[in-house]
Order: structure tokens, then C-alpha cells, then sequence
């Protein structure tokens, strides 16, 4: 549970660091920062029960990508403000590294393990945040439409 607590709050930072680089404004840090330490609570919770990682990182990704609409909503700012920082945390970043360990060191086994972790991951951030907006997409889609017809 510490461990996982810990992480939590990594991500949280580590989302503040992408927020000060690309220069969100102090309103908007704080949800940046919730964007990111929420969508990688969503990722040790699903691959706790599963032990999944394309599908631990589509419903991460599908929240961030969720959670930055609506903050986009409510805060009146791009969606990206809260996307980007938010998703962050999900990068693979450590099997990246190993894929290419593996291919520098001649580690077949090391590159192959590594690298299909990486694609699910990677797979798995895409097709959650594809998923996402299309849904929102239809959601607004339908708003308009009931809002012309109660016309």
C-alpha cells in the first residue's frame, strides 16, 4: 500500500513537471497534476486485479482523457492543458529502456519481453484515448442534437 501510495504521489508530481514545462497557468495546475496522479490510481487498480497491461492502460488513458474534458468544461480551458500532463505518467518508459537494452546488448529475450510490454502499453494509451473522444464526441453529438429539437 506505500508503495502504491508513493507512486501515486510521483505521478502527481511528475505530471507538475510536464504542467511547469509547457507552461499551464497556476489555475489550471492543480487539475493537471489530479489528471495524472487519478490516471495511474486507475492503472494500479485495474492491473492489480488483472495483471493486464493493454487493458490498464486503455481505462487509464479513456479517465485522463475523460478527466481533461471535463476539466477543459469547468475551467474553461484546452483539453490538452489537462491531457498531456495527465497522461504522462503512463508513458512506458522503463520498457522502452529495456527494448533497447535488448537490442544494444544483443539480448533477444530481454528485446522481445520488453518490447511487447512497450506495444501493449503504447497500444493501449492510443486506442483508450481513440475510445474517449469518440464516445465524448458522440455525447456532445447527441446533446446538440435534443437541444435543436426541444426548439
Amino acid at each position: 500500500m506505500k508503495e502504491a501510495v508513493i507512486q501515486v504521489v510521483t505521478a502527481a508530481i511528475g505530471s507538475l513537471g510536464f504542467s511547469i514545462y509547457f507552461r499551464v497557468r497556476e489555475k489550471n495546475v492543480i487539475a493537471s497534476m489530479a489528471g495524472g496522479a487519478i490516471g495511474w490510481v486507475v492503472y494500479l487498480v485495474l492491473f492489480y486485479f488483472t495483471s493486464d497491461l493493454f487493458v490498464s492502460n486503455f481505462v487509464a488513458a479513456f479517465v485522463v482523457f475523460v478527466w481533461a474534458e471535463i476539466m477543459a468544461r469547468i475551467l474553461k480551458a484546452p483539453s490538452n492543458t489537462y491531457l498531456i500532463p495527465g497522461i504522462i505518467p503512463l508513458i512506458p518508459g522503463g520498457s522502452l529502456y529495456y527494448t533497447m537494452k535488448g537490442v544494444v546488448d544483443g539480448n533477444q529475450a530481454l528485446f522481445a519481453e520488453s518490447g511487447k510490454n512497450t506495444i501493449f502499453v503504447t497500444f493501449g494509451m492510443a486506442a483508450g484515448m481513440v475510445v474517449a473522444a469518440v464516445v465524448f464526441h458522440y455525447i456532445i453529438k447527441v446533446k446538440v442534437i435534443r437541444k435543436r429539437k426541444s426548439k
